[in-house]
């Protein structure tokens, strides 16, 4: 084979090393990192420790407005309910 041939084979070839080098350095440094942190499950539960609990059923002070209910000493119950 020519000079001129196997000079892109082996450029190539390089370029692909060093691509699997740099994929399998990042993974391993990506392992480690979340070994540090202690997973997803733990940085859920600090991050809702800091959260504060919000009420979110705005119905449950309502007060009465209805002034009939308050009037009305004869409370009917229909018996056909």
């Amino acid at each position: 084979m020519d000079n001129k041939k196997l000079l892109p084979i082996i450029i190539i070839i390089l370029v692909l090393a060093a691509g699997a080098v740099s994929f399998w350095y990042r993974r391993g440094s990506q392992e480690e990192e979340q070994k540090k942190e202690g997973g997803a499950v733990e940085t859920a539960e600090t991050i809702s420790e800091a959260v504060p609990e919000i009420q979110t059923n705005p119905g449950e002070k309502v007060p009465e407005i209805n002034p009939l209910d308050r009037a009305n000493p004869f409370k009917y119950i229909n018996p056909l309910r």
